[in-house]
């Protein structure tokens, strides 16, 4: 038996599955560290906070603090804010730690277990007072939190919202964005598009190749893709600009899942 999800609803603000069932979160995962995840995750909050849907921005774990006014701060956190100004500190992430390095091992060289219960009681009081939670994961699928190796595939599982998959442009992308995209549909979790991102400049009929032959192999579409830009914090106060590289993000698209392997029990 199969669900039907549309994932995405601007003209209610509201992310449902169909049959009634209301999804107020969409975790941003990518193919890797640094493919724009943090880009991708605030353009996507300044575009939907023009169409008038309430946002919250969370990172559950952030690696690699900086320090701002002799404090230390959350770098993601603070990227976020150019769209979301009114974002709280403490109410955008569950867990700071100081080494830039996978959050298991920065976790434990500060003596701190990360607690999935803590992140997902996290969650739920964002999803409470917010119309959509967008999830900024750290790294890829399968980074692992904990030193047994509970991973934020396993989170995003446990959260139970569909995930949207960032990824390079340019070459080496369909394998990589191929592989993630398989990786979460064998685990259940459904993948609402991917996000392409321009990291660099290249050759367009490449690029263009790659985003039609990761339509075709992952069946998902690409719902985003961001150009090269110099300076991304200018991007997000051009609606313009954001309305061109979100331009798909208002199609109801439609991602069957098999309920015997979703989460979504």
């Amino acid at each position: 038996m199969n669900y039907i999800f549309s994932y995405v609803n601007l003209f209610v603000n509201k992310v449902y599955i169909r049959g009634g069932i209301f999804i107020k979160g969409l975790f941003i995962t990518g193919t890797d560290t640094d493919v724009g995840k943090t880009v991708a995750s605030t353009l996507l909050t300044g575009y939907l906070k023009q169409k008038g849907v309430k946002i919250a921005s969370y990172k559950p774990v952030q690696s690699g603090a900086d320090t701002l006014h002799g404090k230390l701060a959350a770098p993601d956190v603070e990227f976020y804010k150019l769209a979301n100004p009114e974002l709280n500190d403490k109410e955008a992430y569950t867990y700071l730690f100081k080494k830039a390095c996978s959050p298991h091992l920065a976790a434990r060289e500060e003596g701190i277990r990360i607690e999935q219960e803590k992140i997902i009681d996290h969650y739920k009081q964002l999803e409470a007072k917010s119309d959509l939670v967008l999830i900024e994961g750290a790294g890829g699928v399968i980074v692992p939190l904990t030193d047994a190796g509970y991973s934020m595939l396993d989170l995003m599982k446990e959260l139970a919202v569909p995930a949207v998959v960032v990824a390079r442009t340019g070459v080496g992308t369909i394998n990589h964005t191929v592989l993630t995209v398989d990786k979460l549909k064998q685990e259940g979790v459904p993948v609402a598009g991917v996000v392409m991102n321009r990291l660099h400049i290249g050759d367009p009929a490449v690029e263009l190749d790659n985003q039609w032959m990761i339509e075709k192999l992952t069946k998902v579409p690409v719902i985003g893709v961001i150009p090269y830009m110099d300076n991304p914090a200018e991007a997000i106060k051009n609606p313009s600009l954001l309305e061109k590289v979100f331009s798909k993000f208002d199609i109801l698209e439609e991602i069957a899942i098999d309920k015997q392997s979703s989460s979504f029990r």
